[in-house]
């Protein structure tokens, strides 16, 4: 049975929409399991070109709201924050009609500031959750800096999926108190090993295509790593994900003459991602900075392991009995990786017992204990 004294209003740019209904599932499935606790509804924010572009896809109902703003391309980001909140007062009328005791700001910088900016308006008290890029790019500028100390202090928690930017947060001015270290799930049901039979030679990647997940290092350590082998069927590599840099891969792939070898297939549905993950023989993110990516927890709960870049919460989650980690930018400890990774006899049952660790179930527990509900 929910409980209607509260009530829960998400405010985030992570969502799935229609031109892009893969997006963010991880707040897609934390959102339905609160649903079935709390009323809940949710505001997507969507920049303005992006919204003029996909504006009659935009149906807004007593459930969802899309919510369009205007920023300045490159320039004058700080100034985001006050476009999104003028955007969502703008839309009051749609979140009185929610009457949240409690905001979700799924995206530390910048739309938690803008809720937090407007939450008193509201008389709800505001959830933020700090996911990696939102902290670790915006920190590095001094003024955006400067709002994160001053906003944030202003929630009643800061959820951070992960321990590396908890610290970040912490070293930027936030209360320690209000912090709250809190990993992501894994959904057992779709993300779950392979049998023996089903088990491929694969290597994947799985995310955005951008320059920095680090996707021409993977090109060049594959390349090395397959030229080095001896073996006349070394494994393809899958490149699973969207991105600015995809047709530049796709000329990379040719000018290598690996168009035989490595494949690009775009974004797929959650469960063909997982049905291909189980298969794989490792999966790699060469990133030049993340959060915790849910990708490696989902390649662990599939019994596969993660070769990924040592930055962020990574090492939190990567250990030597789950994967391995490299520098960040070097294509040839990458491709040692590779070597080593294809060549170790990783033990299943390892992974996934170190898989087990992440839940859904205790997110969302974690995620209520800190609502303060008797407050």
């Amino acid at each position: 049975m929910k409980k209607e004294s509260v009530s829960l209003l998400a405010i985030t740019n992570l969502f799935p929409v229609p031109w892009a209904p893969h997006r963010a599932s991880f707040n897609q499935q934390q959102f339905a399991l609160l649903a079935e606790q709390f009323p809940f509804r949710i505001m997507i924010l969507v920049p303005w070109l992006e919204w003029l572009k996909h504006r009659k896809e935009c149906s807004n109902n007593t459930e969802r709201c899309y919510v369009p703003y205007f920023y300045l391309p490159r320039l004058g980001r700080r100034l985001t924050p006050y476009f999104q909140a003028i955007s969502l007062w703008l839309k009051r009328k749609w979140i009185k009609q929610s009457n949240p005791s409690h905001i979700i700001a799924s995206w530390a910088y910048p739309d938690a500031i803008a809720c937090l900016m407007l939450a008193d308006k509201f008389n709800a008290k505001v959830l933020v959750k700090a996911h990696g890029t939102d902290v670790n790019e915006n920190t590095e500028f001094p003024a955006r800096r400067k709002q994160m100390a001053h906003w944030l202090n202003r929630s009643q928690t800061v959820f951070c999926a992960s321990k590396a930017l908890a610290d970040k947060l912490i070293a930027t001015g936030i209360d320690p108190a209000k912090i709250c270290v809190n990993y992501n799930g894994v959904n057992p049901n779709i993300f779950f090993p392979a049998t023996t039979e089903q088990q491929t030679a694969d290597i994947i990647f799985i995310g955005n295509l951008l320059t920095t997940k680090g996707v021409y290092e993977l090109l060049d350590a594959y390349k090395q790593s397959q030229a080095n082998s001896l073996n006349e069927h070394f494994p393809a590599l899958h490149y699973i994900g969207q991105g600015p840099e995809k047709q530049k891969i796709a000329e990379r792939i040719q000018a290598l003459g690996l168009e035989k070898q490595v494949f690009l297939h775009g974004v797929l549905p959650l469960k063909e991602v997982a049905e291909r993950l189980r298969t794989a023989k490792l999966l790699i993110l060469p990133s030049y900075r993340e959060g915790v990516p849910n990708v490696v927890l989902e390649a662990l709960a599939s019994g596969v392991p993660a070769i990924a870049t040592n930055v962020g919460g990574i090492p939190e989650v990567v250990s030597e009995e789950t994967g391995i980690l490299v520098p960040v930018k070097d294509s040839t400890a990458l491709s040692a990786a590779i070597d080593k990774a294809l060549q170790h006899p990783w033990s299943k049952t390892a992974l996934l017992e170190h898989a087990k660790q992440f839940s859904w179930p205790k997110n969302i527990g974690t995620f209520i204990s800190r609502m303060n509900l008797d407050a």
